[in-house]
């Protein structure tokens, strides 16, 4: 067993025995002292001694672990499910060794030897300290059961994998902490190339890659559960990190990285319950709930026409726009944070945050959507979207109205004139019962009834009168004048 995980794993040859040693002969006395220490039971530290903490169980709202696609829903786009220049996780661990992907991997050592660098430890205590604080938190007899089906490796091969890409996680959530602090001068130099070469070189040789790998460790399939990143950096943490919310270094990730229009929220969300980084991108494009009181109350009475096309209902008086973003101070001060969910209906227009609409878009939509499907309990927020967004473009006209608006920024020339996200998102996306949508659809058909009404009972008024009410307009002015001047 050794030999096999020295040669995966040739940068952690010196940790090995100990690793087998933890998953096979527990009741030596090197293992309770082991124990004792990463418990903080003892004096005896190995300078990655914690104090003893409540971890937070796995988010209990899912059964099962980190699941697969659906196959029937893979084969309609395998590449939207699969990563491009980094593997997170054991579904893709087969093809780390390929060419795409050796340059990433390679990094994942560098991030490990300079998170051990800043925090004055060694690798095997990390491992130790790791393995043992991650099988109490997630109580489970086998990190297999972290994930929904079986895995090729054993359970050191999975136990390596997530030390290994939840340090690369972790280097790249810390890297964008949206308050440096004290570690702004030390990101700085890094990114200058004037503390590591080789991160130069991977910084600033292939820039965009950046790019890829932010999607990548988007993907559903591509995920390891974020309690072992909390691990990690709780583990890891000096004192300039005491301060940092995980939480918010991915969002600063997601803004930077992730298309327009993405825009996380603000609102705030525990640490302890990000399950993994697709969740926590998923609950912060959710609706601002303060934005409608009455959002998720059931509508008066479900639509009976559902939602006109663009161009007909901009017609019929009610005016499709583009809802702004203000960045300027006083009035960013006052603008609850929106998302490209948060759609909403007032005095006749429908106000739409712009979405940009790339492959990278497009990709993401997909996993999203496909993750509402994939776990119990969750919302189809995005799926309804998708639906009443096409269900606005339904033709070329309703598309061309929406572009010229700024609605879409379509960043490809589509191949048919509509703009179908469904169609590009090659799913089956159907509006849900509870569709957080529908009352404002009921809003909008409610709001042209009466302008119709308003417009029956209106007499419309006749030459003669306009030309008499003009008269005597007229003759009063006239006579104020008469008066003025005499």
């Amino acid at each position: 067993m050794s030999s096999l995980l020295s040669s995966v794993f040739p940068y952690f040859s010196p940790v090995i025995t100990c690793i087998c040693t933890f998953m096979h002969a527990g009741q030596n006395t090197r293992m309770r002292k082991m124990t004792a220490s990463a418990n903080g039971d003892t004096d005896e530290t190995s300078g990655l001694t914690t104090p003893r903490s409540c971890e937070v169980p796995l988010c209990s709202s899912y059964e099962n672990g980190i699941t697969r696609i659906p196959e029937e829903t893979r084969l309609r786009d395998p590449e939207a499910y699969h990563p491009k220049a980094v593997c997170i996780g054991p579904y893709f661990h087969s093809g780390r060794n390929s060419p795409c992907f050796r340059r990433m991997e390679q990094h994942k050592h560098w991030c490990v030897n300079r998170l051990l660098e800043r925090s004055n430890h060694s690798l095997e205590p990390l491992v130790q300290a790791f393995l043992l604080r991650l099988s109490k938190t997630i109580k489970t007899k086998s990190f297999q059961q972290l994930y929904s089906e079986p895995v090729d490796m054993t359970e050191e091969g999975i136990g390596m994998m997530l030390l290994l890409d939840g340090c690369f996680i972790l280097h790249f959530l810390l890297r964008h902490d949206p308050n440096k602090g004290a570690e702004h001068e030390y990101w700085t130099k890094l990114d200058a190339g004037l503390l590591d070469h080789e991160y130069e070189t991977l910084q600033w040789e292939r820039p965009w890659e950046w790019s890829l790998v932010a999607i990548d460790m988007l993907l559903l399939e591509n995920q390891i559960p974020f309690v072992a990143v909390r691990i990690l950096f709780d583990i890891l943490k000096t004192e300039h990190y005491k301060a940092v919310d995980l939480t918010a270094c991915a969002r600063n990730m997601f803004d930077k990285y992730l298309p327009a229009g993405m825009r996380t929220s603000t609102r705030p969300i525990r640490c302890q319950d990000v399950r993994c980084l697709l969740q926590l991108l998923y609950r912060s494009l959710l609706p601002n709930p303060k934005l409608h009181s009455d959002l998720m109350k059931p509508p008066p009475k479900p639509p009976r026409t559902g939602i006109d096309p663009a161009k007909k209902l901009d017609t019929d008086g009610v005016r499709i726009t583009r809802r702004q973003q203000w960045y300027w101070w006083p009035l960013s001060h006052f603008q609850e944070p929106f998302t490209f969910l948060d759609i909403v209906f007032s005095h006749g227009k429908v106000q739409i945050p712009q979405l940009e609409v790339s492959d990278a878009s497009i990709q993401l939509l997909q996993n999203l959507i496909a993750f509402e499907k994939c776990y119990q309990g969750t919302t189809s927020h995005v799926a309804n979207y998708a639906a009443f967004m096409d269900a606005l473009n339904s033709d070329h006209h309703a598309t061309e109205l929406l572009r010229k608006r700024s609605i879409f920024d379509v960043q490809f020339t589509p191949a048919q004139p509509e703009l179908s996200l469904r169609r590009r998102c090659k799913q089956d996306v159907d509006p849900s019962s509870e569709n957080y949508l529908s009352r404002m659809m009921v809003d909008i058909v409610l709001y042209k009834e009466a302008s119709a009404s308003r417009k029956k009972t209106q007499t419309p008024m006749s030459d003669t009168a306009f030309f008499a009410v003009l008269a005597e307009t007229a003759y009063v002015l006239l006579a104020f004048c008469w008066y003025i001047v005499s």
